[in-house]
């Protein structure tokens, strides 16, 4: 897992007279390693035509593919990770939206406000397939920027327009769900509290169940739902992230490690660590030592790449 220790600033200048700004071509076709997360000065649509990995999200990360769409307000850290060997092709898109709600808002600055405040509390992302209409207004901005055409400009001002209308509605209904997932996520947390103190131990997913009082098929389509990843797959990420922090105390051998986070199989507990970070144990323990000594918690600030 790359490090998020620091976070680079990246600021970004909009063309005289618009609100939009694109990154377009094979220049974006490349195998995207986040060694440290960053953020920018204006709102941060990015789209992924094909390609694997994980989007860091601050603290958070989520897994992406093609027609993957990243919404991520200003000044909020991300990054992306591509899976390992992979060759990822992603497009951005940076828009001024405080800028074009002064203008279209005139005279009703509270109202543009709001909305602008609706749009911008956290990031998302999505999959084009389960929001058409935003997917299609996304792509048809970063069409309009790439094949600049006659009133171009007044013609991507609409569309952002309708984007916006779309964010709303987008936030609002993600907000919903976060209710919802709160409340089911109180069914599931004595399994949670489960593995964190029996993660050195063999758990059975029926008796994480069984901890929540329901059924096991039940558990298993609610863990997904409120984790996003399977309850096999949560427990070895507890395991590989308290592997982490046995290493950076003290340099144990691969046989060790793999007995103290609960594995049986060294092969498995290999196999799991490097997919889940990225490197093998000792890999990841040089690294580490690496990173520690040579790397502060800092701030960088850079001009956006063009």
């Amino acid at each position: 897992m790359p490090d998020r220790k620091v976070e680079e600033f990246r600021y970004y200048e909009m063309p005289r007279g618009r609100y939009d700004l694109a990154l377009l071509g094979d220049r974006w076709i490349t195998n995207y390693k986040t060694g440290e997360q960053h953020f920018h000065n204006f709102y941060e649509i990015s789209y992924c035509y094909f390609g694997e990995g994980v989007v860091f999200l601050g603290e958070k990360f989520e897994p992406y593919g093609p027609g993957t769409i990243s919404l991520i307000p200003s000044n909020f850290p991300h990054g992306i990770h591509s899976r390992e060997g992979g060759i990822c092709s992603w497009e951005f898109l940076y828009l001024d939206l405080a800028g074009f709600m002064e203008r279209c808002y005139q005279g009703q600055e509270y109202q543009g406000a709001k909305i602008l405040e609706e749009i911008t509390q956290f990031p998302i992302l999505i999959d084009e397939k389960d929001y058409p209409g935003l997917s299609g207004v996304v792509r048809a901005i970063l069409e309009e920027n790439r094949e600049q055409k006659m009133l171009n400009q007044e013609a991507v001002n609409g569309y952002i327009y309708v984007l916006i209308q779309e964010l709303v509605r987008l936030n609002q209904f993600m907000s919903r769900i976060d209710e919802e997932e709160s409340l089911h996520i109180e069914k599931i947390r004595p399994a949670l509290v489960y593995i964190e103190m029996h993660y050195q131990e063999e758990i059975k997913i029926r008796a994480l169940a069984e901890c929540c009082s329901i059924s096991e098929p039940y558990f298993r389509k609610l863990f997904r739902n409120c984790m996003k990843i399977s309850p096999l797959e949560y427990i070895n990420t507890v395991r590989v992230q308290k592997a982490c922090d046995y290493l950076r105390k003290k340099d144990y051998s691969v046989n060790e490690l793999a007995w103290k986070v609960g594995y049986t199989s060294v092969s498995t507990f290999e196999r799991n660590f490097k997919k889940i970070v990225g490197k093998a144990p000792k890999q990841w323990r040089l690294k580490s030592n690496f990173d520690r000594e040579y790397v502060g918690y800092s701030t960088k600030v850079l001009r956006g790449w063009r």
